[in-house]
């Protein structure tokens, strides 16, 4: 059960700390929400986990081994910090307070990205839950963005301490209230009976999706894995089915649905803290000039004969088979596609071609499926048993 009962006028030592690194490396984006015009976002307050080790290497520590109390906490910090900034802004009629800031932990660079905290998928075990942990993987399902009730405030009825209660994910987000009051204070209250403030329930937004690791790091005849992750907040709708991704957040479990004559298991479930995109980052690489340069020269060198150029490009396509150039070309066009073409009715015909590719075993059917995913900015890799007999788009899974 996870509680905070402290009060954030008296913050505890841990949280100043944080508060004083927030405001220390991260100025400009909390002036950059401080002057944001909607107070009922929830906003995110980007933190490289590299220079929080360079400059505090004990917290550093702290959130990596606890991350579900550290992260909360870090939160309340860039709430506190966002205070402090308030107070230096307070002249401008632009400024709002916010009520909603999440501190995102980027792991890229640091020493997080070692195998032991940066698994594949398929190798994750009872020993990375509580840590802070990183999957990359592609999206192979998106599902519905839905509400949920979070934290609550509760207050004890015999000292009136408010404290704050958070819902337990293994146990489907129910409240399970402590058996007597949090409160700190020298004298303890040992008091059993609390009362829930009105209107103190925060609702989330809410979104799961699914990753699968990468067939290009599996070995042959290999079944790439997956793991569901929950995306809440500000990290809701900001990937899609195809896209890869490199997910930072918290390894835990969650029991299986209720359903007849079946067994009831906890099915492991990563909660995010960061998502990075990274086929973003491939389509948002600038061309140099000297390779553009190098792709009129080429074209210019086959301007006679524009056919044996292409034939030069298609010795490219899946370099490790020989020869089957005709199929090597049939997956050139269909990874370049077409333009989609809009009749006088307005009936949209699309330009991208199916391509089937049927032969014998081991005639290079799956390299070809592979070199075209690894080429393809999204894609999805699937296999007979991700599929129907009605066919490979046509797997009927129920959301939630």
């Amino acid at each position: 059960m996870a509680m905070a009962s402290y009060e954030i006028d008296d913050p505890p030592p841990q949280l100043k700390a944080q508060a004083a690194f927030l405001i220390r490396r991260h100025s400009d984006q909390l002036r950059s929400i401080a002057l944001s015009s909607d107070p009922k976002l929830h906003y995110s307050l980007y933190v490289d986990f590299a220079e929080l080790m360079d400059d505090d290497p004990p917290l550093a520590q702290s959130l990596f081994s606890q991350p579900t109390d550290h992260l909360r906490l870090f939160d309340d910090a860039a709430l506190w910090a966002h205070q402090i900034v308030l107070g230096d802004l307070k002249g401008r009629k632009s400024v709002i307070e916010k009520k909603f800031i999440h501190v995102r932990v980027n792991v890229s660079g640091s020493p997080l990205e070692c195998p032991e905290t940066f698994p594949r998928i398929g190798t994750v075990r009872v020993k990375h839950r509580g840590i802070l942990l990183t999957l990359k993987g592609t999206v192979i399902r998106s599902g519905a963005i839905k509400m949920y009730e979070g934290e609550r405030w509760y207050t004890c009825q015999k000292c009136k301490h408010k404290f704050l209660v958070y819902p337990e994910l293994e146990a489907r987000n129910s409240i399970s209230l402590p058996s007597f009051c949090p409160s700190q204070r020298s004298k303890s209250c040992e008091g059993m009976k609390f009362t829930e403030l009105e209107e103190s329930v925060i609702r989330h937004d809410y979104q799961e999706i699914k990753i699968q690791e990468s067939t290009q790091v599996l070995g042959v005849g290999a079944i790439p894995r997956s793991i569901p992750v929950i995306l809440k907040d500000d990290l809701v709708d900001i990937v899609k089915a195809g896209d890869d991704v490199i997910v930072t957040g918290i390894l835990t479990a969650k029991w299986s649905p209720d359903l007849k004559d079946v067994r009831c298991d906890l099915d492991p479930i990563l909660i995010a803290n960061h998502v990075r995109r990274t086929n973003e980052l491939k389509s948002e690489i600038d061309i140099p000039d000297d390779v553009i340069v190098k792709f009129k020269q080429f074209w210019s060198d086959f301007k006679d004969s524009p056919l044996k150029g292409r034939n030069a490009i298609l010795r490219g396509i899946c370099p490790q088979i020989f020869g089957l150039f005709t199929v090597k070309l049939a997956v050139a066009l269909t990874l370049i596609g077409g333009v989609q073409h809009v009749d006088a009715s307005g009936t949209k015909v699309r330009g991208e071609s199916h391509l089937l590719l049927v032969g014998d075993p081991g005639t290079g059917k799956s390299q070809f499926l592979k070199f075209a995913a690894k080429l393809s900015n999204r894609s999805v890799i699937t296999t007979g048993l991700g599929s129907t007999s009605a066919g490979l788009t046509v797997t009927a899974v129920k959301d939630g």
